[in-house]
């Protein structure tokens, strides 16, 4: 889950070098094996169920603690469908509003706007891709360009469907969750959860921590909505 920078946004799990195994296809739903399937369909029961996921605006208000010290509140607000995400982080002394879209993203710091590259464009767009409130929207929507598989360890694993690995989530034997994990910029980024709560229109764990020390952070409340999202000025 992310935080206000991008070296927070940046945190991200293990990579993977195993080979995909062969994956059912189905017609009305994710691919994957029977088991696979259930499994991500209990996740998204877990999170809140596709009723509500199905809408593609998801707005999240979160406290995190960085490394630094300094606590920061924070309001993101993702497009699921298109994919856009506008963070917004106060801290005592800065705010920081970041946008990114496929048209393009900046930074605004203090009053002063920074366009992204394009290649700080793509990472955070990829990035977007592999968040777990993405996976459950395309769960929610049956999308079958989506493949799950399930591993030994308890890890459920999503494939895109070019079979590029989006993210991992770690279950308990009675598949509740306990973390989430991704590959993103070459970064390791694992997140560890506390129990799930009901948080508002959805379901989310009260609390995270990255594997590595450098975060945590607490969900405070969170809404999701049809749309779409306006590119703010």
């Amino acid at each position: 889950m992310k935080s206000p920078s991008r070296a927070w946004l940046a945190a991200v799990a293990l990579a993977i070098a195993g080979v995909a195994s062969p994956a059912l296809a189905r017609a009305d739903g994710i691919r994957g094996t029977p088991e696979a399937v259930a499994a991500a369909e209990r996740l998204l029961e877990q999170a809140g169920g596709a009723e509500a996921w199905r809408k593609p605006v998801f707005d999240v208000r979160e406290r995190g603690y960085p490394s630094s010290g300094k606590v920061a509140e924070l309001r993101i607000t993702r497009d699921l469908a298109r994919p856009a995400r506008r963070l917004e982080s106060r801290t005592p002394d800065r705010t920081i509003i970041e946008w990114i879209s496929p048209d393009g993203g900046w930074t605004r710091r203090d009053g002063e706007k920074l366009p992204m590259s394009a290649e700080e464009l793509a990472a955070e767009l990829q990035g977007l891709r592999q968040e777990p409130y993405a996976i459950y929207h395309r769960i929610a929507r049956r999308d079958p360009r989506l493949r799950a598989e399930r591993r030994d360890g308890g890890a459920l694993y999503f494939y895109d469907g070019d079979e590029q690995l989006l993210c991992w989530f770690q279950l308990a034997p009675n598949g509740a969750l306990l973390g989430w994990g991704n590959v993103y910029d070459g970064a390791i980024n694992q997140h560890w959860y506390g129990p799930v709560a009901d948080m508002g229109d959805v379901s989310l764990p009260r609390f995270g921590i990255a594997a590595n020390g450098s975060f945590r952070f607490e969900y405070l409340a969170a809404t999701q909505t049809e749309g779409p999202l306006a590119t703010p000025e």
